[in-house]
């Protein structure tokens, strides 16, 4: 009887179990999570055809009509480069931002072009949260985020790359984690909060978004960084990325249930994705005025002609970061006569207009600042020769990945063997028709990015500062000065940088 007994109690739990089980999968029904994706915006306005927040803002409003539950996220890169950020230093983003109606965001390198102050300024008018786990020091952001969707609770984190400290101007109380680290601690922490569902937001190049992929707990990652439309499946998380300037809209439906599995309670996320084009949108009415006050704003500004260019001039993206171009020069030309040095230096990166200029074009302020957006200022260094080599070799030491690096530079010529090691590609330097003197000591005109040692250009931070970024002019203010005492502008390629 008591064999009987104990029989008839295991299977009553067993039965209770099976019952429990089917309960279990039961209890939260089974629901759709739109998410909607961007990153990297600079522009509120299109362009070629493409891009426009108000254009962003009827896909966004078309989407939340069709999910009961939509979550708006931004990939990082939101309030600089562009003309109107450099002078409003990106207010206008959140601005229009706030009424398109953001959920979590993940701040880029660019948050921190105009330094900390500004960043936390701008979180700080921002209605939603910046995420960044992997940055200590930096106000008005934090590092987890929940959103409750039907019966589950997404948990979000945030991943900044850890080389913004080069790419940007963080200032130096803000530090930058390892971002494994960080993830494998943020999803313990969202796991303990109650999160069913954890989202990655990333603002790091896709080899690290793929192998971020492999921590465990994660089950989506939307980023940014990358300017390419990008989507992996990558060992059952889904990583995507849409582009840049609001060209395309990522809507990711994930359906969410949960189900048993010999006894254990498990979730089932099953992500599915689309692209949807900005091109040809109808803008949204409420979101253009907003953007089309701010534009009336900065018409009013921009307009007025500084000079004009004779010849063609050239800052492509492809041209300023893989050889000598003619508007390259013509900003190094300026910079060094603005503060009297031996040579003039700036990376081809911080220059991005991306066009061509006809001859006979008349050049306005917002030529320049759209070539110059990121507000750096014009400054002087005392370096040794070798030092200025060695700066030099950063230079050259990526032109095979088009890294914006890459010198432009006014008062010498350098010769470079792209085919020879990072590191050893300089072969001859001349400055002023003389065989660079390593032991010598020469002045630098350039900008205080690239004087803090931004871009890797780690040796001008042995230098002297002559002239800092508290006394000096805006870069675009030295271009402008400088375009204006001319009126009419002819540079030329003249071999300042050639390839052996």
């Amino acid at each position: 009887m008591l064999i009987m007994t104990r029989r008839w109690l295991l299977a009553l739990v067993a039965a209770v179990t099976m019952v429990a089980a089917s309960m279990v999968s039961l209890s939260a029904a089974p629901t759709k999570v739109t998410f909607l994706h961007t990153n990297d915006v600079y522009e509120i306005s299109p362009s070629g055809g493409q891009g426009g927040l108000a254009e962003l803002m009827t896909l966004i409003r078309k989407e939340r009509a069709a999910s009961e539950h939509a979550i708006t996220t931004f990939g990082g890169d939101l309030i600089s480069p562009s003309v109107m950020s450099g002078l409003t230093k990106g207010a206008q983003m959140i601005d229009v931002m706030n009424a398109i109606g953001v959920d979590v965001a993940v701040p880029g390198n660019h948050e921190f072009d105009f330094g900390p102050e500004v960043a936390a300024k701008r979180m700080g008018e921002s209605k939603f949260p910046w995420l960044a786990a992997n940055v200590s020091g930096a106000a008005n952001m934090t590092d987890v985020h929940t959103i409750r969707a039907g019966d589950f609770t997404i948990g979000f984190f945030g991943l900044l790359a850890p080389e913004t400290d080069v790419l940007s101007s963080p200032g130096k109380g803000i530090k930058f984690a390892d971002v494994f680290e960080t993830a494998e601690a943020a999803v313990k922490k969202l796991k303990a909060a109650g999160a069913d569902v954890i989202v990655a937001l990333t603002h790091v190049d896709i080899a690290v978004d793929r192998e971020l992929a492999g921590v465990r707990g994660i089950n989506l990652i939307l980023g940014g960084h990358d300017h390419d439309p990008i989507t992996f499946y990558e060992g059952g998380v889904l990583i995507h990325k849409s582009g840049y300037d609001a060209h395309y809209l990522g809507a990711i439906d994930v359906s969410l249930e949960w189900y048993e599995k010999r006894g254990k309670k498990r979730l089932r996320v099953l992500p599915a994705w689309r692209m949807v084009s900005t091109a040809g949108v109808t803008p949204d009415p409420e979101v253009k005025a907003i953007v089309d006050g701010h534009n009336a704003k900065l018409d009013a500004e921009m307009g007025k002609v500084i000079g004009k260019t004779s010849v063609e001039l050239d800052s492509r993206r492809s041209s300023v970061r893989t050889g000598e171009t003619n508007f390259g020069s013509l900003i190094a030309d300026a910079m060094m006569k603005e503060v009297g040095s031996d040579v003039g230096l700036t990376n081809g990166g911080g220059i991005r207009g991306d066009k061509t200029y006809d001859a006979g074009t008349e050049l306005t302020r917002k030529d320049i600042l759209s070539e110059l957006p990121f507000g750096n200022v014009t400054v002087k260094l005392a370096v040794s020769g070798a030092d200025l080599w060695a700066a030099l070799e950063n230079g050259f030491s990526k032109i095979e990945d088009k890294a914006g690096r890459f010198p432009q530079v006014a008062g010498m010529t350098v010769v470079y063997d792209p085919k020879a090691a990072s590191g050893s590609r300089v072969v001859s330097v001349k400055i002023g028709g003389a065989a660079l003197d390593k032991g010598k000591t020469y002045t630098v005109a350039t900008n205080d990015y690239m004087g803090g040692g931004g871009d890797g250009y780690k040796a001008f931070k042995k230098g002297k500062m002559l002239i800092d970024a508290s006394a000096g002019t805006l870069m675009a203010t030295t271009v402008m000065n400088y375009i204006a005492a001319k009126g009419t502008v002819a540079p030329k390629i003249e071999g300042r940088t050639m390839a052996k």
